[in-house]
């Protein structure tokens, strides 16, 4: 692999490591870096996931005192982020390359909307909820467990889907919802680490630039997190997870 690979690999990292912990979005960045290197998209995926979760973790340290707050209503969360992680990476590497790759653009697609509108409706649903009326605690976490399920399998634009189930269950503050979310998305992390690892599809040489990258990038994101206006940096991922989801079907359609 040249030099260059590996140097636009590690920048895109740390820009997605940056864009993950400020706004959410980073794989639309290092998903489609990954193919244009010339892997293919299951292993460009699952290599995705797994050069990607050192940003999740370090965005973490952005919220230490809101999770410290939260330590005793979080358990049920990572418990249902934890299996539906495995379960949606053991339906990845049951679903082999040939299903995955046409699903790709489907997947772009789901993930784009998701992202478009995703904050939308935690808008909506935090305007409609009725404190007297509070959404089931069950029903929330069956909602969790099918989008972890989608993040174990492919996983962009779940973090602003997620955060709209958060408002849905009434966490008011977007701090406390963020670090909530990062903490599951860790917890996910975890599980995909599990499934994927001792698979011997993960393709190391492309993933560490990447892992090296998004580490200090979402570390460094921890400093701007709560200053960045998120909206102009959304709007820019936006416009190019359409472009992207318009490139998938070209590709793969």
């Amino acid at each position: 692999m040249e030099v260059a690979t590996l140097v636009l690999l590690f920048v895109g990292g740390v820009l997605s490591g940056a864009v993950t912990a400020i706004a959410g979005g980073g794989s639309f960045l290092t998903f489609p870096m990954l193919l244009a290197a010339g892997l293919p998209p299951m292993a460009a995926n699952i290599t995705n996931w797994v050069a990607l979760m050192p940003g999740n973790f370090m965005a973490l340290a952005a919220y230490r005192h809101e999770l410290a707050e939260m330590r005793h209503d979080i358990r049920a969360h990572l418990l249902v982020a934890f299996f539906g992680g495995l379960a949606g990476g053991a339906l990845l590497l049951w679903s082999g390359e040939v299903r995955f790759e046409k699903a790709v653009p489907w997947l772009m697609l789901t993930a784009t909307l998701f992202f478009a509108f995703g904050e939308w409706v935690k808008q909506r649903l935090h305007a409609w909820r009725k404190p007297d009326k509070p959404v089931s605690p069950r029903a929330i976490l069956v909602f969790e467990f099918l989008l972890m399920v989608y993040g174990g399998y492919f996983g962009a634009g779940l973090g602003i889907v997620l955060l709209a189930a958060l408002a849905m269950a009434g966490e008011a503050s977007i701090h406390k919802a963020n670090a909530k979310k990062n903490l599951m998305v860790a917890a996910l992390s975890v599980a995909g680490m599990i499934v994927f690892l001792p698979s011997g599809v993960v393709v190391w040489a492309y993933a560490v630039p990447i892992l090296i990258g998004s580490g200090i990038g979402g570390y460094g994101a921890v400093f701007l997190v709560r200053r960045v206006p998120q909206h102009v940096l959304r709007n820019s991922v936006l416009a190019w997870a359409v472009l992207l989801t318009g490139v998938m079907f070209w590709k793969y359609g």
